[in-house]
């Protein structure tokens, strides 16, 4: 390749013997592709020194030179080397068009191949991720990003990671905490039961293990809580800040909202914090049979069950508070919505029945 290059150097300075001329285009003949191939690598080398617009002019420059070198000849008298020289000429302008055309080509079209083909390394590498706990104890899991999640036994996840390049996405059933790195152009999203709970930069628990229910416990930062397009309940998006509960009842598509105090942070099953009659009344999870237990005492009338075992209340629950003015006809509702029962007052009682 050298070789070739000194000689079409020598070519165009006017200082080549006949018997270069006569060696010259035979390697042009027998090695077309091969210089071809040769000037493109030089190429690919002196694009990598130096900027796009500097490359294309030296190449304009190049042919600039060919095309004046080929008049020049034309002009001069030399019957004996002028056929050569202009054989020799048109193949190297012939090669350097080709060339450049290949280059162009190359240069207009390597970005977008390396773009997919780094969309294609980077879907081999997504690796689904499906932990499940099924211990007794809680299960601490590091995700790529930096955030960490406690998985209660029994509770399970699904994600890809490494998480894709807009948000981090995460699936969830049972319960979980979530402590999540901070990244505000990268949202972390938990699905469950329909529903997403986004956040940007916080910790929150998400709960599912009862039928029909989901919580959202936000314990700092900021999240919001949004009704998934599959989901037939119509909520509004509700935006929770530290201390907030969120209680969704996808059967009877209600929700509540209340402020919690969990100094003990546990979630186990918890009676009324109070029962006189000038504190509010504040239940944590708790069975309906003591939240009615409560409000009896509170309010001085009997709860009277019908088709309503006090076994199944035990099994039914209510995370709110009753404050110390408010009205019985007004708690009543939201109690019982949240768990399919109806009620009915009476000049005596409250007759507690199942919703039909």
């Amino acid at each position: 390749m050298n070789e070739i290059k000194e000689r079409i150097d020598k070519l165009w300075s006017n200082e080549i013997s006949i018997e270069e001329q006569h060696k010259l285009l035979e390697s042009l003949r027998k090695d077309c592709a091969g210089l071809k191939s040769d000037l493109k690598n030089d190429y690919d080398l002196e694009l990598s020194k130096v900027e796009k617009e500097i490359t294309e002019k030296r190449f304009e420059h190049i042919l600039a030179r060919l095309h004046a070198r080929m008049d020049d000849q034309e002009t001069k008298p030399n019957a004996k080397i002028f056929p050569l020289y202009h054989w020799i000429k048109v193949v190297a302008a012939l090669l350097i068009v080709a060339l450049v055309t290949v280059l162009y080509f190359s240069r207009n079209h390597a970005p977008q191949q390396k773009e997919l083909a780094g969309n294609h390394v980077q879907l081999k590498k997504e690796i689904l991720r499906q932990p499940y706990n099924s211990g007794k104890s809680a299960m601490i899991i590091n995700l790529s990003d930096g955030s960490r999640v406690t998985l209660q036994p029994q509770s399970s996840l699904s994600y890809y990671e490494p998480f894709n390049s807009r948000s981090r996405n995460i699936s969830m059933k049972g319960e979980a905490t979530f402590k999540v790195a901070k990244d505000k152009h990268h949202p972390f999203i938990v699905s469950a039961n329909g529903f997403t709970t986004t956040a940007l930069g916080t910790e929150f628990t998400v709960n599912t293990n009862k039928k029909d229910r989901l919580t959202v416990k936000l314990i700092e930062g900021k999240v919001v809580v949004k009704a998934g397009s599959e989901n037939r309940m119509k909520m509004s998006d509700i935006y929770l800040i530290p201390g907030e509960q969120l209680s969704i009842n996808t059967k009877l598509k209600v929700h509540s909202l209340i402020n919690f105090k969990d100094s003990n942070n546990t979630d186990k099953p918890k009676p009324a914090l109070s029962v006189t009659a000038k504190d509010a009344l504040l239940f944590n999870e708790t069975p309906l049979s003591e939240v009615f237990s409560s409000l009896a005492k509170r309010y001085e009338t009997d709860f009277v069950y019908e088709d309503v075992e006090e076994t199944e209340l035990q099994k039914l629950y209510f995370t709110g508070s009753v404050g110390a003015t408010e009205k019985l006809n007004t708690i009543l509702p939201v109690i019982c919505n949240m768990n399919g029962l109806t009620f009915k007052l009476t000049a005596k009682s409250i007759i507690i029945s199942k919703q039909k």
